[in-house]
């Protein structure tokens, strides 16, 4: 099935995002760059930090993709990691990654970010970057990160977002409107792919909503870190100890 951007807009249908991934899994690291300037890098660096005090415990990286945020959590020294998603291409991608060298104690598993195959309570940190944005059910996704943290553990999500600046805002509208596809056209032959992604953006949840559906999860005192200008935003919550 061709890729169209009114099917790409339809988050009812996992399948076609699973396809798109799977399309564009090639260049898929070298757009991230590009199109956030190469900013994506530190972001994640960021994200990964507010892990530090559980370093040397165990990680899961959700949609972990082609696997830059589980070789940046190896700077924690983790004891173990799972990395998960559901785009075959691009845990493809991620294993040629692994095969230089970087394996450690990484494990790779293909699953629905909705259903983790895991027990409950069995790693110190769960991760998602980039990904939650994409999830059909983000209550449900957010479910199972608690549900399989240890008490006491954290789960870190980075995503993009709007920034809320004046003239940052300005500048990212034309810059979606125009640029994200132009590139994503130029450099992955998908154009459809990268006018789904300002498309997505814009319909994520403000930082007050998805601050609220963590709490509604049962996140304890979850909280926000816009970054720069807020093209990008770190949430992070808790499990209760209780």
């Amino acid at each position: 099935m061709k890729l169209t951007p009114s099917s790409l807009h339809d988050r009812e249908h996992p399948e076609t995002i699973r396809q798109m991934f799977d399309e564009i899994a090639p260049t898929y690291d070298r757009l991230n760059h590009v199109l956030s300037f190469g900013l994506d890098r530190r972001w994640r660096q960021k994200a990964v930090e507010l892990l530090s005090e559980k370093r040397g415990g165990s990680f899961l990286d959700i949609a972990a993709g082609s696997g830059d945020v589980t070789l940046d959590l190896g700077a924690l020294q983790p004891r173990s990691v799972v990395a998960s998603d559901f785009a075959f291409n691009m845990l493809s991608v991620f294993r040629k990654k692994l095969g230089t060298g970087h394996r450690g104690g990484v494990t790779l598993v293909s699953c629905d970010a909705h259903f983790l195959p895991s027990r409950d309570k069995i790693f110190d940190g769960t991760i998602v970057a980039f990904g939650i944005r994409n999830f059909a059910n983000r209550l449900r996704s957010l479910q199972e990160m608690l549900r399989v943290l240890k008490p006491g553990g954290i789960s870190v999500i980075l995503e993009l977002t709007q920034p809320s600046f004046p003239v940052a805002a300005q500048l990212y509208r034309a810059y979606a409107r125009w640029g994200i596809p132009a590139i994503g056209r130029f450099i992955s032959k998908n154009s459809s792919a990268y006018s789904y992604l300002p498309s997505s953006i814009s319909k994520f949840p403000d930082e007050r909503e998805f601050l609220a559906l963590m709490t509604q999860v049962g996140f304890t005192s979850p909280v926000s870190t816009p970054l720069t200008f807020g093209a990008a935003t770190i949430y992070s919550g808790r499990k209760g100890i209780a």
